[in-house]
């Protein structure tokens, strides 16, 4: 497995790793490198004698909190869940910062000044409902690893992707359950050295194609005219790629996916004169 999924937050903060929450940062001994916390956690100034610390996990914060104890850390990981947080620009102090995977903020209607965290490699970015705007996303010049999502019920709302285009070191994207106004995947083509794109059916099937010619040497399961299911449903077996496209059989419709199959390489041969 490459470096840079090793990397990715996906892995580098699994439940099975993260460590035991802590009630009372005086039940710690200073030489801690992992700590779960909350923000109510009690002596939580108690974190700037932790100077071994590493990675961190930290849930259920108001601004107030947030404030503190971001700027009583400084580790190389840093996993957020639950903030209720409109000001983020606390992370920029975050120097060490690695990786960072903040989940489900209800506030915050841009991000941070990302270009002052010159050490982060990968950011995931998931479930902002009220997020439309990525422009601060173009400062990530060492990001290698990018991650943006909705939740599980609601979609990640952007005005443009447009911001992608000067991230040309990533080297792998995954774009999940997210709606993007101008429908463009157009940015995407200028990331010459993406190895991998992770992206859900939610764009034109002509975008997927246009893809597929421009980033060639780049994995992507969406690169074809339809995908197979993990399991099927209601006898469904593929998913036909691109915006509202049906799930379909292949054993009951093999002349309707043959035509979808002809679409796909009609539209790449558009792109690639």
């Amino acid at each position: 497995m490459e470096h840079y999924i090793e990397v990715n937050p996906k892995y580098v903060f699994r439940e099975k790793k993260r460590p035991k929450y802590t009630k009372d940062l005086n039940e710690e001994t200073p030489d801690v490198t992992e700590l779960y916390i909350h923000g109510d956690t009690k002596n939580i100034n108690r974190l700037s004698y932790f100077s071994e610390l590493t990675k961190v996990w930290l849930s259920y914060v108001n601004q107030k909190e947030f404030n503190l104890i971001i700027n009583l850390i400084n580790p190389k990981m840093l996993y957020i869940y639950d903030v209720k947080v409109s000001n983020l620009s606390p992370i920029e102090g975050l120097t060490n910062l690695e990786v960072l995977d903040i989940e489900w903020n209800t506030k915050a209607e841009k991000l941070w000044d990302i270009s002052r965290n010159k050490s982060l490699k990968a950011l995931c970015i998931k479930d902002f409902s009220r997020l439309h705007d990525i422009s601060q996303i173009t400062g990530g010049y060492n990001i290698n690893i990018l991650s943006l999502a909705g939740g599980n019920s609601k979609p990640l709302k952007l005005d443009t992707l447009k911001e992608l285009a000067e991230l040309k070191q990533l080297k792998y994207l995954g774009l999940s359950n997210i709606k993007v106004l101008d429908q463009s995947l157009e940015p995407i083509t200028e990331l010459k050295q993406l190895k991998e794109l992770s992206i859900s059916n939610q764009f034109p099937t002509e975008e997927y194609a246009k893809l597929s010619v421009k980033l060639p040497h780049t994995k992507c399961e969406k690169f074809k005219a339809y995908t197979f299911l993990g399991s099927p449903i209601d006898g469904k077996n593929v998913m036909v790629v691109g915006k509202r496209k049906p799930l379909l059989s292949t054993r009951e419709d093999k002349i309707r996916l043959q035509k979808y199959v002809e679409r796909f390489k009609a539209l790449q041969e558009k792109y690639k004169i």
